[in-house]
């Protein structure tokens, strides 16, 4: 369910969503399990309790719920919320607060924030913002970030603290000369309080459009600190939980395919070099209507068995979505 409703520079934006997985062996699976760990940092569950009926489990999430002012200069926003920081499609290194899960089955349905933020704008192309946003165990976070354009590219400067985090941070995104090659690259200091590590992150991609209208998105990231399985796992509920890698580098691609006005196809694959292992998914996508489709994808990995990819079985999925 997705509603938005304005009178004058006042807006108030609901998104809200009921998920149905089925199929007796995913949700019984390792991966599945896991992916029901990750919480969102919010002082309120935003999930109803699953109730699973021996083939499946079904539950109600709220995603955005939240009120706000925005007028030439000014835009403020209370309440559950997507705060704009990081320019990465696979890995946003920055974004500590809707950060994105590239191995769930849906990595763009993000957690939103419960946070007061506030942005002014400098300028057509620069503007400052602020953030408090309350966490599940009522602490704060509190961020920064400065953005402006600089000619060949638009740059920002982020800012991050909390009881268990520190960040100081960098985005940068701009066109490749007139190559048509759109380039970004964000990243920085993270200190882990909570692990007592401090590591530099950043990542690099590259997109570019096809005039036969196929879309190519490559993105490396590297980290210089890496983690073990268990610190991984235990530490789910932590600010840096989407920070912590088991090996320091991965490289990932994607490519996206208009087969004509209801078709669409998109090939995604995240490779680890260090054990050679891969996670590959592809989506072959049918709209039903404006407001409905249905697409068949698959969760596919390669390796040894001992590697970080090869170790999960492969799952296949059927997946209906409609919006009211």
């Amino acid at each position: 369910m997705t509603d938005k409703m304005k009178e004058g520079n006042w807006f108030v934006n609901i998104i809200a969503d009921i998920d149905n997985y089925y199929g007796e062996d995913y949700i019984h699976s390792s991966e599945y399990q896991f992916l029901r760990t990750i919480k969102a940092d919010t002082p309120f569950d935003i999930q109803t309790n699953p109730h699973n009926y021996g083939n499946g489990e079904v539950f109600g999430r709220i995603h955005r719920f939240n009120v706000g002012y925005a007028d030439e200069k000014h835009h403020i926003v209370f309440g559950l919320q997507k705060i704009s920081m990081g320019v990465g499609r696979i890995w946003t290194p920055t974004d500590l607060f809707n950060p994105r899960n590239p191995l769930a089955l849906e990595p763009d349905q993000i957690y939103g924030a419960y946070a007061l933020s506030y942005t002014y704008a400098l300028g057509e192309l620069s503007e400052v913002m602020g953030v408090v946003a309350k966490r599940h165990d009522d602490s704060y976070k509190y961020a920064g970030r400065i953005k402006g354009n600089v000619g060949f590219a638009d740059i920002a400067l982020d800012l991050l603290s909390s009881n268990d985090a520190q960040m100081i941070a960098y985005e940068i995104e701009g066109n490749l000369f007139d190559t048509g090659i759109e380039w970004r690259s964000e990243g920085g200091y993270f200190k882990d309080k909570l692990l007592d590590k401090e590591f530099y992150q950043t990542i690099l991609g590259l997109d570019y459009g096809f005039k036969n209208g196929v879309i190519v998105m490559t993105e490396w990231i590297h980290s210089s600190k890496t983690y073990s399985f268990d610190e991984i796992v235990t530490h789910q509920d932590s600010t840096l939980s989407n920070n912590r890698h088991l090996s320091s580098d991965y490289l990932g691609a994607s490519a996206y395919y208009d087969f004509n006005l209801l078709f669409n196809g998109s090939l995604s694959m995240i490779y680890n070099p260090e054990d050679q292992s891969s996670f590959i998914t592809p989506v072959i996508e049918y709209s039903i209507s404006d407001d409905a489709s249905i697409a068949v994808g698959a969760m596919l990995y390669a390796g040894d068995k001992e590697s970080e990819f090869g170790s999960v079985d492969n799952s296949y999925y059927l997946r209906l979505k409609a919006t009211y």
